[in-house]
């Protein structure tokens, strides 16, 4: 779906790349492109659609490459749904939509059915005729989804696309993107700082910071990594020597009041049992803490407070592991 090999991107009054050495493989799915304010993920999209020209490394797009001439054909295979309100005011829904439809390159008739279909989709049907100023901000921003939607493109960037809302108009916002590439197969880049909205719905994982690939990864390698956490829970404290042993196990995180928060060296948390019969202990609870992708996030930007996930050699790949890059190389 898209494809870098050591990008870098300048602003021409920045005195430093805002990207640099982004080399990546994403396949088609929904990637989650993550990272604080500032990291450079605005950025990234903006010369994925070919509004940036990159100023070094290369890239392609749905196998077109950034910055050749065909680059600007692209954007009718691309859906784009800002950050920030491009709506006018004054205007329908409806309007808005199969106008945007035939900016994108459709008939005006093909335009007009395609805002029907795409509004009924996002559930704004009954409010179509409706002007937006009087939308609340759940509604804009799905009549901003729409937009990207309306001409039937093959990928959609998503930049902040559940910003200004509340709980439930993320919930449904969210549940638009898993249907989006569920129902018409459309790959999609989200992109937030909110980590719960992109473990919700990626199946593939980006952290950015500084302008650098920080960790990537699949979702499927992230949470097999995770799956060697475990919480072991005795019927009564460990003594000194029985601490001392559960290095057998693996690294010891955390240990308060029976308690001991575990990164297991085999993937098998079966094994504790017998280590507690060979070591005197009684073992009364295992359990997984696959509830731990924040993890990854302050490990890939702090790594020198938090340990590394395992290295991968194929970043990003379906059933790849993780890859997390604590040299600054943006590998």
């Amino acid at each position: 779906m898209i494809a870098f090999e050591n990008l870098e991107v300048r602003y021409q009054a920045a005195p430093s790349p805002a990207l640099r050495g982004l080399t990546l493989s994403l396949e088609r799915g929904i990637v989650g492109l993550l990272g604080p304010n500032g990291a450079g993920k605005s950025t990234l999209l903006k010369a994925l659609l070919g509004l940036l020209k990159p100023s070094g490394g290369s890239g392609t797009v749905l196998g077109v490459a950034l910055g050749a001439p065909e680059a600007a054909k692209l954007r009718g295979r691309i859906g784009y749904m800002p950050e920030y309100d491009a709506l006018i005011e004054d205007t329908s829904a409806y309007e808005q939509v199969a106008f945007w439809g035939e900016l994108s390159g459709l008939a005006p008739e093909a335009a007009r059915d395609r805002a029907h279909e795409v509004l009924y989709f996002v559930g704004l049907d009954e409010s179509r005729y409706r002007a937006v100023s009087g939308y609340s901000t759940g509604m804009r921003q799905r009549v901003k989804l729409a937009q990207a939607l309306v001409h039937s493109p093959e990928l959609i960037f998503l930049d902040e696309p559940t910003n200004g809302l509340d709980p439930d108009g993320r919930r449904r916002m969210l549940d638009l993107v898993l249907r989006v590439h569920a129902e018409l197969g459309t790959g999609v880049i989200l992109a937030s700082h909110l980590l719960a909205d992109v473990e919700r719905v990626a199946d593939q994982l980006v952290i950015l910071d500084q302008g650098e690939i920080k960790a990537a990864g699949s979702m499927a390698g992230l949470r097999r990594a995770l799956a060697r956490r475990v919480e072991l829970r005795f019927l009564d404290p460990l003594d000194a020597a029985q601490e001392a042993a559960l290095t057998e196990l693996g690294t010891v995180l955390e240990a308060r009041n029976g308690l001991y928060d575990l990164e297991l060296t085999e993937a098998d948390p079966g094994g504790a049992f017998s280590w507690a019969q060979a070591h005197g202990a009684t073992l009364i609870q295992v359990t997984p803490r696959h509830d731990r992708l924040d993890e990854v996030l302050l490990r890939a930007l702090h790594p020198a407070l938090h340990p590394a996930l395992p290295l991968a050699q194929n970043p990003a790949q379906p059933d790849s592991e993780p890859s997390i890059n604590t040299a600054g190389t943006g590998r």
